[in-house]
């Protein structure tokens, strides 16, 4: 019995036990991380919150799709009732496409805080001008019976009206300005934005003929957040857009031809002819509604480079490699002390590396990423330096505790920031503090074998091996 109880103390006291002990606890410690995980999640869904609330008073992701020239007309539909045939007037809306359109814009960007919360905000002056042809009803429906010109609209949809600080108003041929009135004036659409009547201006439409060919110009003030989309509505649409946010993320359907970004802003021009996009010049809107052009929209995002909480949640993810390499260091520290570090010690150092990234959410919305990082590897840092160093009585020991978790903090705030090569950079990490370990560790006496005294060591044969062998 007492061979077995010393057998087990052996085996309690090896570096291979400690080793697969240390392995268990960064396991266990994935509980935490996860934990730590939740919260990242849960923070940054209560910033996206408020960047909701304030988009609903200040403004949303604004688009502009148009303008549309919309004109009610009739058909005769035939039905079949035994042997009657019925007949009646169908009411549909035709949509006319400008053949041009140049949007030229300007946006200003700002920050507004709620609570502990910064959203990015922007104030954009559009100038929108262009021409349409003269409406030809057979080429929407050869069917058409009768068609209202007089009711013909003038449209231009914003996905988010409650943007404009401004009234607007629409200026046809140079001569007529026409005043803009809620929402788009089409009945069953489901799209926000403002239209106005062309038979208020004579110089394109009068009576019932159809409009003539007319150039229109209009002037747009709005706000929004986020991001600021347009659709190629024209023949031939061009956009320029100049802005003083220095950090544009373009997208959509169609990038720019032409780009320019400093550190006071950008500039962009972007030109996108008919026949990229597969919408028809002109179509009824029971073949499809004003939203056809959704997959085709394009424009910039006013974009954070990296969102401190994708930061913070991309540390988390190398929790594992951070967890290992800190404790490979406290345990090749142990192997050349004659002091011992007990497991509970292990775990108090893996939980103080877990804090750390509850210390560095919390800091990061109060102070930013930046100085959030600083202070929370610094306080740490230091503090794990010290315990080791107390831990095995060696203050040496300790600042090579302190060299290691600087330069594991350092490559890690360089992981963070390297976002296209930041797997090469984790990958290369892990890779060197393993051979560091394997080749640190190489003449360790795993067994623990090498110190026991000779009435301590099993008796050859009994297939333990030799002191000394790894």
């Amino acid at each position: 019995m007492s061979d077995i109880v010393q057998s087990a103390g052996r085996v309690a006291r090896s570096p291979a036990f400690k080793f697969f002990l240390i392995s268990f606890l960064i396991l266990l410690l994935l509980i935490p991380l996860l934990i730590v995980a939740a919260l990242v999640s849960e923070r940054e869904g209560r910033s996206r919150s408020v960047t909701s609330d304030v988009a609903r008073t200040w403004g949303g992701m604004q688009a502009l799709t148009g303008p549309f020239l919309v004109v009610p007309y009739s058909v005769r539909i035939e039905t079949q009732e035994g042997d009657k045939v019925i007949q009646r007037m169908q009411e549909r809306r035709a949509v006319f496409l400008p053949e041009e359109l140049n949007v030229a814009g300007d946006g200003r960007s700002g920050v507004l805080h709620r609570s502990i919360f910064d959203v990015n905000v922007y104030t954009a002056t559009l100038a929108i001008d262009g021409s349409f042809a003269v409406p030809d009803i057979a080429a929407v429906d050869p069917n058409a019976i009768s068609v209202r010109w007089r009711d013909a609209t003038f449209v231009l949809a914003l996905s988010d009206v409650a943007g404009l600080k401004e009234a607007a108003t629409v200026l046809i041929n140079g001569q007529e300005t026409l005043p803009f009135a809620p929402s788009v004036g089409v009945p069953g659409s489901n799209m926000s934005g403002i239209h106005a009547k062309l038979s208020a201006a004579p110089s394109a439409l009068s009576g019932d003929s159809p409009p003539s060919a007319f150039r229109f110009h209009a002037d747009l003030h709005f706000t929004g957040s986020s991001s600021l989309n347009f659709a190629p509505a024209a023949r031939e649409t061009r956009v320029e857009l100049t802005s003083d946010w220095p950090h544009p993320s373009f997208s959509g359907a169609f990038l720019p031809i032409e780009r320019t970004i400093k550190a006071d802003g950008f500039s962009a021009k972007w030109r996108v002819p008919h026949l990229a996009r597969s919408v028809p010049q002109a179509w009824s809107l029971g073949d499809g509604g004003l939203d056809r052009f959704l997959t085709y929209q394009f424009g910039v995002s006013f974009h954070q480079p990296v969102d401190f909480y994708d930061l913070v949640m991309r540390a988390v993810k190398y929790g594992i490699l951070f967890l290992a390499t800190g404790f490979m260091g406290v345990f090749v520290l142990e192997l050349l002390s004659d002091k011992r570090v007990h497991p509970v010690q292990y775990l108090f150092v893996g939980l103080a590396m877990v804090f750390f990234y509850v210390l560095l959410l919390s800091l990061a919305e109060h102070f930013g990423f930046t100085t959030a990082y600083v202070i929370a590897s610094a306080a740490t840092g230091g503090m794990l330096a010290t315990y080791v160093a107390k831990a095995l009585g060696s203050a040496q020991r300790g600042l090579i505790m302190a060299g290691l978790f600087a330069l594991l903090y350092g490559f890690l705030y360089l992981i963070l920031r390297l976002e296209d090569y930041a797997l090469l950079a984790g990958a290369l990490l892990g890779f060197a503090a393993l051979t560091v370990v394997m080749f640190t560790t190489l003449k360790v006496d795993w067994s623990g074998l090498g110190g026991l005294s000779n009435a301590e060591k099993p008796e050859a044969g009994e297939g333990t091996p030799a002191p000394g062998v790894v």
